[in-house]
């Protein structure tokens, strides 16, 4: 009797050392696209401090206001990025499985946030257009909006990718967590053979 009471303990620890292999593996592929992410993210965010920089001495009137907001995001971009991929390559602890999907749920709103910021960008860029019309500064906002407009749209396009590329990677999860069944005396594990 004492072995079949062993039996369920036995198999847990024999599927909890199998889980967190497999959950480790699931958070190195998880940061591994969020460093590849941040390196796009630092290219462009460099191309455009090293153009918005030439760009913004040699030119004049609207391309310089064009090429100085440039430089500005690259700068920023490069700012989130560098340290974000740093951060990564640290080595970190084994994740639980809550932490493994708090992280994951975290990586995911990340994107889907700023996808929504990148919108209020575009929406800056459209005002900063239609104010040049009338505006005595005509070249200032006119060049602020056109880069508005391509950072924002660059961006966009950068973080509804990487949001989906999360949401496709987590779905390996779900997977897993779809395995583990509660009831009312006990929890559950399902295997398909």
């Amino acid at each position: 009797m004492k072995v079949f009471t062993l039996l369920p303990f036995i198999l847990v620890i024999a599927l909890d050392a199998s889980s967190q292999i497999n959950l480790q593996a699931f958070d190195n592929e998880r940061d591994g696209i969020t460093k590849k992410g941040m390196l796009v993210l630092g290219s462009w965010g460099t191309a455009n401090i090293i153009v918005g920089a030439i760009g913004q001495s040699s030119s004049n009137s609207e391309m310089k206001y064009f090429q100085q907001m440039n430089l500005i995001w690259g700068a920023v971009n490069l700012a989130i990025a560098l340290p974000t991929y740093v951060s990564l390559n640290r080595l970190q602890a084994h994740s639980s499985l809550a932490e493994s999907v708090k992280k994951q749920s975290n990586i995911e709103k990340t994107f889907l946030f700023n996808a929504g910021l990148d919108l209020v960008y575009i929406t800056a860029g459209f005002y900063c257009k239609e104010k040049s019309n009338n505006d005595s500064k005509h070249d200032l906002y006119s060049g602020y909006g056109n880069s508005l407009l391509l950072q924002g749209g660059g961006l966009l396009l950068f973080d509804v990718t990487m949001y989906l590329m999360h949401i496709h990677h987590g779905k390996k999860l779900y997977q897993i967590l779809s395995s583990i069944k509660f009831s009312g005396n006990g929890i559950g594990l399902l295997w398909k053979l």
